[in-house]
């Protein structure tokens, strides 16, 4: 204000004095009456008019940020935050009823983005939108600047995790980094859903050709989480291991198709969560007595959805030899009557059934490969091990245990377990909850070497 006043100063003449001077050197007796100066309607009307206008360019330059980034968040409902370069909020946008739930009546516009995730996580939460079963989170960073983007993501994915422990939920927190193209836009304008779940959505897609937006628009982010742990995908950065809780486990599954299809002991082939119209669902195959069965279960409720019942396509005997004959028959090939220690596993390979045996006799191990159903050895070898004379071996069941263990898993949780001996070490592997284990075991000491779980494929 007072910079106005004083432009206006600066523009009137303040020439008083000189024309006293030349009233002075006219006849008479000139008085000179200086009336109180006075601000006129009309300063006044340009006072207020540069006021109103210098407010309106505040208003203006406050409502026309440009948006630096956009920050999404994920479970079903969907939110996203439009940010400013300081990353503070311009504008909070909701995609159903869900979302304006979440926001209920926070004002989130004008905080920084790290307050209001503090507040979303706070509300998901309490609304019930994130727990100990639903626990998946879809984090997503959209804008042009690829590398300020990573750090908001390292950043908001890193408080969200904390944030989550407070209030003792382990998350399984994805997130990503996007860069807006009108392709992505199109597609989730068009199925009324949020650029970042439609790039997830694109994602699963892509690793399995047969899935469809149709197919997978309508199902949670939790959903769509655990139907990501069967692929490797480098383009989603997931933390912490999604929950499954809610589903029923493998171990029910196989009893309901076991009942079902009045068989016990049958060869499994595949148990995978799926997705099928709109719903998650497990694909169960197996086989029996040379018969094939596959299964479509609802996995929250096992309902048979589906099932196929068909005869192998290469003929096979109705009976299987057991893993104590399998043995017997490699112990006969040894010239032995008994060994120190073994470890058999039954595959399926090229359409035929072997017992994988191997089996350890003083210093030499040997390996079988044996026909399940003609009992027929395929081929074996014999190697010598190394040898101690001070310390003993830890046995192959040892070593299972120990990787297990580690694992935190039990043997009726795992499948395609297997156990070798290589000189000093044992390969442990396994595969469990859509991840394949591999272990290294030493085999004096019976300590981990090496350790490595990913993904199954």
């Amino acid at each position: 204000m007072n910079k106005i006043y004083q432009a206006f100063q600066s523009i009137t003449p303040n020439n008083i004095e000189s024309i006293k001077e030349q009233a002075q050197l006219r006849e008479g007796k000139v008085d000179i009456y200086m009336e109180p100066k006075r601000r006129s309607l009309y300063y006044k009307v340009c006072l207020i008019a540069c006021v109103c206008v210098i407010g309106f360019s505040i208003f203006s330059l406050r409502k026309d940020h440009t948006v630096f980034a956009t920050v999404g968040f994920d479970v079903n409902p969907s939110i996203e935050l439009n940010i400013d370069e300081e990353e503070k909020v311009i504008e909070v946008l909701t995609y159903n009823d869900g979302g304006q739930k979440i926001i209920g009546d926070m004002k989130l516009e004008d905080s920084h983005v790290d307050v209001a995730v503090n507040a979303l996580i706070g509300s998901m939460l309490k609304e019930g939108y994130i727990d100990e079963l639903k626990n998946s989170l879809l984090i997503s960073v959209i804008g042009d600047n690829k590398e300020n983007n990573e750090k908001i993501r390292q950043r908001v994915s890193q408080d969200i995790d904390g944030l989550l422990k407070d209030y003792h939920v382990q998350g399984s927190i994805m997130s990503q980094n996007l860069q807006r193209t009108t392709a992505l836009e199109d597609i989730a304008k068009k199925y009324h859903i949020s650029i970042g779940k439609a790039e997830l959505i694109q994602t699963l897609i892509e690793k399995k050709p047969t899935y469809t937006f149709e197919n997978l628009k309508d199902l949670s982010v939790h959903d769509l989480n655990v139907l990501l742990i069967s692929y490797d995908v480098n383009n989603i950065q997931v933390d912490g291991e999604v929950s499954t809780s809610q589903y029923l486990n493998q171990n029910q599954i196989k009893s309901l198709v076991e009942k079902d299809a009045k068989v016990t002991q049958p060869v499994y082939k595949e148990i995978q969560l799926d997705s099928e119209d709109g719903m998650i669902v497990y694909e169960v195959e197996f086989v029996k007595d040379g018969i094939e069965y596959e299964y479509e279960l609802n996995a929250l409720t096992g309902d048979i959805l589906k099932k196929e019942i068909e005869k192998e396509k290469k003929s096979v005997s109705s009976k299987h030899l057991s893993e104590s004959e399998a043995k017997t028959i490699a112990m006969n090939h040894m010239k032995v009557s008994q060994v120190e220690d073994y470890s058999i596993k039954k595959e399926y390979d090229d359409g035929v059934y072997e017992y994988k045996v191997e089996l350890i006799n003083g210093n030499k191990k040997y390996e079988y490969k044996i026909d399940a159903v003609e009992g027929t050895i395929l081929d074996y070898e014999v190697e010598k091990i190394t040898a101690s004379s001070n310390q003993k071996r830890i046995s192959y069941s040892k070593a299972r245990s120990i990787a297990l263990q580690h694992a935190k898993l039990s043997m009726n949780q795992v499948s395609d377990m297997d156990v070798e001996l290589d000189d000093n070490h044992y390969e442990v592997s396994f595969k469990a909850k859509g991840y394949e284990y591999d272990y290294e075991i030493n085999v004096f000491s019976g300590k981990i070497i090496d350790y490595e779980k990913e993904k199954d494929d």
